[in-house]
């Protein structure tokens, strides 16, 4: 185990987002598994079908492929609020603990983990600085939280979309503003809630219609 950790391998990536890397090694077929991180550790090694071990962290010695252009392009479309309700009836739905198949699920490449374990979709969309999965140890996703690198959903677009939103307490005056849009996709066993934050002047009636969203959350509820 410590030789193949320590070995400079060039891994080629399958496609697959649970299995999404492997290798070949003297003769030996390695694959890499994402698991359901962070309940299980993030990746098991697999040598000619037997697990070998279990991995918190990618080796430094080993070589990441990088993302092939077919999943690439699942990450070319820029984050609208048609999309945004495409990927909440779809969190509405999701069953699945693995992080990958979540993905998967929302059309996207399979996730990679920072030095700080958080789990990120690499690239992320077009117009976003980041985007997160946030996975439960017990019920597997959580939410998926999208950072805009410049904001460019106003209130007004998201309201027609998910109709009118309703206004969170602010936690301090400093706070951004948050509004929350109820989810629900027919015969799904879960709801979903949109949370839009905005940096916005402080009155009763929150963000204006024609102010833009910095952050975009979709958190997995339960009915």
């Amino acid at each position: 185990m410590t030789d193949l950790t320590a070995t400079p391998i060039a891994w080629e990536h399958s496609g697959d987002g649970e299995f999404p890397y492997r290798a070949e090694v003297d003769g030996r077929t390695l694959t890499v598994r994402v698991n359901d991180f962070p309940a299980e550790q993030l990746y098991t090694l697999i040598v000619d079908g037997a697990e070998l071990a279990d991995l918190d962290d990618w080796p430094v010695s080993w070589r990441r492929p990088p993302v092939p252009n077919h999943l690439l392009d699942l990450v070319a479309r820029p984050v609208t609020t048609d999309l945004l309700r495409t990927w909440a009836r779809r969190v509405c739905g999701v069953t699945t603990e693995h992080a990958a198949e979540v993905a998967a699920l929302l059309g996207l490449p399979a996730p990679t983990q920072d030095d700080l374990g958080r789990l990120f979709v690499r690239p992320s969309p077009p117009g976003t600085a980041w985007l997160r999965l946030f996975m439960n140890e017990r019920a597997g996703l959580a939410s998926v939280e999208i950072r805009f690198a410049e904001p460019s959903l106003t209130r007004a677009e998201l309201d027609a979309c998910f109709g009118p939103s309703q206004n969170l307490p602010r936690v301090h005056r400093d706070s951004p503003h948050v509004t929350a849009h109820r989810v629900t996709a027919p015969d799904a066993p879960l709801s979903c809630t949109l949370f839009a934050s905005f940096w916005a002047p402080s009155t009763a009636e929150g963000p204006e219609p024609a102010r833009h969203a910095f952050q975009v959350s979709l958190r997995r509820d339960h009915q």
